[in-house]
């Protein structure tokens, strides 16, 4: 198929109720999110979706660059407007997790897991993240942006030197190519069937999925916090996303942001 919006929408058409709607692909941005932002702020619904074949500035999480290289992988953004309160704005990033895993893992038939809260993994290597922003004013959430990067059909050769031991692509997981507009399809379907339950409220059919699919959940972390770093065991998340660790000494803490490293079974 080829990739253009309007056989995306096709697609899509009957099959979504917010997400795709309106869809737009570029050849090049500086960053989908940022592109997503604006249609947002221009008028365009909620639900707008923005992909791009590169980006000269790829966002990562924590301030991160994300390698962006063009013809290979999946660049991709949805501009929504969650009708939830900022206290749950981590939900986004986990709703949009549990979507894009699980369409991955339908399409391509690979056991794709995730790393709390925002990366997907395939044997402790990343293959996809999510980038959350979200804007709040006052006490309700004026708009978010989700941007999904996938490491598509990348070869060996196209990941840098400096991250082959922590990053994969489904091409080298699986030895075959795949389709991007197939894989982008995929993902905007079970983005706008997840997303809905968010907005129902129904965040507990959307943790128990994550949980199904956390590598994280009974595994030892060790996480970055801005003044400090502890090693805990991942026990579950809460109602509002945040991971539940158990420190050494048999007491309880929930992170809500942090830089979460899996630590290897010895």
């Amino acid at each position: 198929m080829e990739f253009t919006a309007e056989n995306l929408k096709k697609e899509l058409n009957s099959k979504i109720s917010e997400v795709g709607k309106e869809i737009f692909i570029y050849d090049e941005v500086e960053s989908t999110n940022s592109v997503a932002y604006e249609l947002l702020k221009k008028g365009y619904p909620s639900g707008t979706v923005v992909i791009a074949d590169r980006q000269t500035k790829g966002k990562g999480r924590l301030g991160r660059k994300w390698i962006s290289p063009a013809g290979k992988n999946l660049y991709m953004s949805i501009a929504v407007k969650p009708n939830i309160t900022p206290k749950y704005a981590t939900m986004i990033t986990l709703t949009s997790v549990v979507a894009c895993t699980t369409a991955l893992r339908r399409h391509t038939d690979i056991a794709v897991l995730i790393k709390w809260p925002n990366d997907m993994l395939v044997d402790h290597k990343k293959v996809g993240g999510i980038l959350s922003e979200i804007k709040i004013e006052g006490e309700k959430i004026k708009a978010a942006v989700v941007g999904i990067g996938i490491n598509v059909n990348m070869t060996e050769e196209d990941i840098p030197e400096e991250i082959k031991d922590i990053a994969t692509s489904l091409r080298i997981c699986k030895g075959e190519e795949f389709s991007r507009a197939l894989l982008a399809i995929e993902i905007i379907k079970e983005f706008d069937k997840w997303y809905q339950l968010l907005e129902k409220k129904n965040r507990k059919t959307i943790i128990d999925r994550w949980m199904q699919l956390s590598g994280t959940i009974g595994r030892q972390v060790k996480i970055v916090l801005t003044e400090r770093e502890i090693i805990a065991t991942a026990e579950a998340i809460d109602e509002e996303g945040r991971l539940i660790v158990k420190l050494s000494d048999g007491t309880y803490e929930k992170i809500s942001a942090g830089d979460v490293t899996l630590l290897r079974a010895k």
